[in-house]
C-alpha cells in the first residue's frame, strides 16, 4: 500500500519551540513528496490565515485544515466551512458575556463577530493596524 497523503500538526509537532522549521530541509522533503504524488496537509486549530503564512510559497499547492476542521481549502480552494446559525452565535455570545473577561474577540472568517477589550488593548490593536497598513502601502509601492 502506497501512501496518498501525509497530515501534520503545527504546534508542538512541525514547528519547533520558537514556532519556526527547517525550511530549506522541509523545501527538500516537499519536492519528493510531490514528486511521488504524496498530498502534503496541514491540519491545526490555528486560524488559515496564520497557517499559510508558514507557507507562502506553496500555500496554493498543499491543504490547511483549520480552525480543528471548521475551514478547509486544498490548493487555494475552500473544500468546506463549517458555520453557525445567529441564534447559535447570539447564544455563544451571551454565555462568554457571563464571563470575567478582558478582552475577547469572537470573529467569523470574513468578519469581526464580537469586540469586548480593554482601552489598553483597543490601543495596542490600533498601533499594530497602521503599522500594518504602512508594511502594505510600502510592499505595493
Amino acid at each position: 500500500m502506497s501512501i496518498k497523503l501525509i497530515a501534520v500538526d503545527m504546534d508542538g509537532t512541525f514547528l519547533d519551540d520558537e514556532m519556526k522549521y527547517n525550511k530549506d530541509r522541509f523545501m527538500k522533503q516537499y519536492r519528493e513528496l510531490k514528486a511521488r504524488g504524496i498530498k502534503f496537509v496541514v491540519a491545526s486549530g490555528n486560524q488559515y490565515d496564520q497557517l499559510k503564512s508558514f507557507f507562502p510559497s506553496i500555500e496554493n499547492e498543499i491543504a490547511f485544515v483549520a480552525e480543528n476542521g471548521a475551514y478547509v481549502i486544498d490548493s487555494g480552494k475552500e473544500i468546506f466551512s463549517s458555520e453557525m446559525s445567529k441564534e447559535t452565535i447570539k447564544k455563544v455570545i451571551d454565555v462568554l458575556e457571563g464571563y470575567e473577561y478582558t478582552n475577547l474577540i469572537v470573529c467569523g472568517k470574513k468578519v469581526l463577530i464580537y469586540m469586548k477589550m480593554s482601552a489598553t488593548m483597543h490601543i495596542i490593536m490600533l498601533v499594530n493596524i497602521i503599522i500594518n497598513c504602512k508594511k502594505c502601502l510600502v510592499s505595493k509601492i
